[in-house]
């Protein structure tokens, strides 16, 4: 009994420490996700938001999805994504004659989510169209823009989900999920610096890879990160570096 006992206690351990669950809870923008897919907000906007339906009657011909620039031609505040999903439109918009005549053409509306939704989750479901759209940028002419430029065009999102808020399924690695830029997950997978440019440069880090345990991890996950030696400089590295600081840095709203 004492060994059954040990071995429960092992594996019930060991689900929770690999439980993408127990990181997704921690994120605001991973629970928006799950309030965006419980809405049914990606049957109009298209899968996370990326590609609006057609809408007969529209001024651009379709709903517009929440990535690609869209988010400046319809919001002038970040702040107005809120009143989006309370109210359907924006205040601004519902007081113009000329954008009320606009949008009597077209098919579909949005949708009003005010009283369905709680405070906790209106944050969250603004967080997550936030970072799928690009909402917040860092400061032109900055490190962390230049950064985020280099995300961009070589396809980090990809994996690391919008902003690297992202938590995709990894078959054979340690937690088996790829960890968010803004977890806790990340603070263990890159202790200084050092260990980021070794991240970049080498796809891998000297403290795994000395370690026997450690090491069949990376050799066996499905998605192993690629070395960018040949692609980034030093300048390059430390302006992702930078950019991945100023993703941890930006306030989120409380779990």
């Amino acid at each position: 009994m004492v060994t059954l006992a040990v071995i429960e206690g092992v594996v019930l351990g060991v689900w929770w420490f690999r439980d993408p669950g127990r990181a997704r809870s921690k994120s605001p923008v991973l629970r928006g996700r799950q309030v965006a897919e419980r809405l049914g907000c990606f049957s109009c906007h298209g899968p996370e938001g990326s590609a609006g339906v057609p809408n007969p009657g529209a001024s651009t011909g379709n709903v517009p999805s929440w990535v690609g620039g869209t988010f400046m031609m319809y919001n002038e505040t970040p702040e107005e994504i809120r009143e989006w999903i309370l109210d359907g439109l924006p205040g601004r918009l519902r007081s113009d004659p000329a954008d009320r005549e606009r949008r009597s053409h077209q098919l579909i509306s949005m949708p009003a989510y005010r009283g369905r939704l709680n405070e906790r989750e209106t944050e969250d479901l603004v967080s997550y169209v936030q970072s799928v759209s690009g909402a917040f940028r860092p400061p032109q002419s900055s490190a962390a823009a230049a950064g985020r430029e280099l995300a961009v065009s070589n396809g980090c999102f990809g994996c690391h989900g919008p902003e690297g808020h992202g938590l995709t399924r990894n078959p054979g690695s340690f937690k088996g999920y790829i960890a968010a830029w803004d977890s806790t997950d990340y603070a263990e997978l890159v202790e200084s610096p050092v260990e980021f440019r070794e991240w970049i440069a080498n796809g891998e880090i000297r403290r795994f890879r000395d370690n026997p345990a450690a090491a069949v991890f990376l050799d066996h996950q499905v998605i192993k990160m690629p070395p960018f030696r040949h692609v980034f400089n030093d300048t390059d590295i430390e302006n992702l570096r930078a950019y991945v600081e100023w993703v941890r840095a930006r306030p989120q709203p409380a779990p």
